[in-house]
């Protein structure tokens, strides 16, 4: 399977749909290793540099994981896909149960002694990308590997 230079998007891009479209359908499947770097750069017909790309694309969609000394495999857990939503029926007005909680949390929040520690530090990967920030500093650390290590005397 070649890709087609007609379209706007990069390579890289088309690679990674392409691969996206892959395990949507389930040709694979979670757990499958993917194709090595080079088979796959082989395959399509295209660079290292841009299976590397498609790879880190789709590991930042949460689709594919890396393994260290072992490749790229799917996900077992995939997120899940957006879908349209459908109409809702009639909405129900809350219990006034809910209504006084409401009340409660609001009053709460006025307080100026109530600190509000849930959003101290989010837990998921969409408000701090680890593995993405740690591919970017190893990256800057290989172009400019005095950056670490020396400190200039002022």
């Amino acid at each position: 399977m070649t890709l087609l230079d007609e379209t706007p998007d990069t390579r890289y891009l088309q690679l990674a749909d392409t691969l996206a479209e892959a395990i949507r359908r389930g040709t694979l499947q979670p757990g499958d290793r993917l194709p090595s770097v080079r088979r796959c750069a082989q395959t399509h017909r295209v660079s290292i540099n841009t299976v590397v790309s498609a790879y880190r694309t789709l590991e930042d969609r949460g689709l594919i994981e890396a393994r260290p000394q072992s490749g790229f495999y799917v996900r077992s857990t995939l997120p899940a896909l957006k879908m349209a939503s459908a109409p809702c029926g009639r909405i129900e007005p809350p219990a006034d149960d809910v209504l006084a909680l409401i009340d409660t949390v609001f009053a709460a929040q006025q307080n100026p002694a109530f600190t509000n520690i849930a959003l101290a530090c989010p837990q998921t990967s969409d408000f701090y990308p680890g593995g993405k920030l740690g591919r970017m500093l190893s990256s800057q650390l290989r172009r400019q590997p005095d950056l670490i290590g020396q400190y200039p005397l002022p």
